[in-house]
């Protein structure tokens, strides 16, 4: 048993083992025609049309 204000065994082995997946994928943004690195991709489904990808920042609601 952790003692008070300390974390369990298996919550420090669960923030130790934290990594941030981050690859290309083979998606392609619909703006720019290039493939969407994992961490940039912004998924927008569109209707009569389906799923259309983007880059997080080429892509403005408005």
């Amino acid at each position: 048993m952790p003692k008070k204000g300390e974390l369990s065994k298996t919550a420090r082995a669960s923030l130790a083992n934290r990594e941030t997946v981050n690859h290309l994928t083979t998606r392609v943004c619909d703006q720019c025609g290039e493939r969407i690195m994992l961490a940039e991709l912004q998924p927008v489904k569109v209707l009569g049309t389906g799923m259309k990808y983007y880059h997080k920042e080429h892509f403005k609601v408005g």
